[in-house]
């Protein structure tokens, strides 16, 4: 007989092949624990407190514990949606259309193109060279709700204005209700006003007030309801350099949260769980980037990209 006969084909096996009946189980049960465990840490970097980041990764302080590769697999009940923009199929439409997963809009001088074809990373410009025109992009569909009685929630946006000067233009990233995208929807012709739309996030306001140029403003509005500022927060925008806008809830403390380059924002809001408040708790919302010019210029207003995720009713990290 060859007394290779019982030995293992691979000899890194050896080893193992000399372990008990015992042992050997345990180890197949420690790999099956380890390849079946939920692994929400992909983002999460040390505990301490949060630094300041503007890089192309997803931010930390939002991200740690989002099971994103489980929820795509399917081993976690939820959605994701996530684009860079590589290959964007928008045409310059002067009414809203559809390009599959989303649609979009621009004014008669309006423009949503690849910023560059050279770059190695996608990233989408809207704009526009007269006084109330503008472009949009959204979802097509409404997949997201942020509410007391639905699962936790993570967003974020990488943008850029190319200035800070005033009365120039506002730029809008966050989430709104299915709106049929106008000169006029989501951004209204009035400086720093948002149409009469079930809607939140962040907004450049293009005013003419010292420094507004460089103001972030988070916000959110219900539709016949007024528009509630969180927080105006100044000096958050530099001209022609990418700032990482993020949303964060929980439905453990019903707070939803914002974020700036991987750090919270001072004010928070306590989201409700009922219908007919400021908040448009009550409704499914999708991704949006907008622009709306304030005044006669050229208006570049870049998307790098944008990421959002949700859980299920009932399902939290780790379950």
């Amino acid at each position: 007989m060859n007394p290779n006969f019982l030995l293992p084909a691979n000899p890194i096996d050896l080893g193992v092949a000399t372990l008990s009946r015992k042992s050997r189980n345990r180890m197949r049960l420690d790999r099956l624990a380890r390849a079946n465990a939920v692994q929400p840490v992909i983002y999460q970097g040390n505990l301490g407190a949060a630094s300041a980041v503007a890089d192309r990764q997803a931010s930390r302080a939002i991200w740690y514990d989002c099971p994103w590769n489980q929820i795509v697999e399917g081993s976690i009940a939820g959605i994701v949606e996530f684009n860079e923009f590589i290959n964007p199929n928008f045409v310059t439409p002067t009414t809203e259309a559809v390009y599959p997963p989303y649609k979009g809009f621009s004014s008669t001088g309006g423009t949503i193109t690849k910023a560059n074809p050279q770059l190695r990373y996608g990233v989408i410009t809207l704009g526009s060279d007269g006084d109330d025109e503008g472009a949009s992009v959204a979802q097509v569909g409404t997949p997201f709700q942020v509410s007391a009685l639905e699962g936790q929630f993570w967003a974020e946006f990488r943008v850029k204005v190319n200035s800070i000067a005033v009365t120039l233009y506002d730029a809008f990233v966050g989430f709104a209700e299915g709106i049929t995208l106008t000169a006029t929807v989501p951004i209204t012709a009035t400086a720093g006003a948002m149409s009469d739309n079930n809607m939140f996030g962040f907004l450049r306001p293009g005013t003419s007030t010292a420094g507004d140029g460089s103001l972030l403003r988070t916000f959110y509005k219900a539709n016949g309801v007024t528009a509630v500022t969180v927080a105006d927060y100044a000096a958050q925008f530099v001209a022609d350099t990418y700032i990482k806008l993020g949303l964060r809830f929980s439905p453990a403390d019903k707070y939803l949260r914002f974020f700036v380059n991987n750090v919270e924002l001072a004010t928070k809001k306590l989201i409700p769980d009922a219908t007919g408040t400021d908040f448009p708790a009550d409704v499914t919302v999708g991704l949006v980037a907008a622009t709306l010019n304030t005044a006669v210029n050229t208006s570049v207003f870049s998307v790098d990209w944008w990421r959002a995720a949700q859980m299920d009713v009932g399902v939290y990290p780790g379950a």
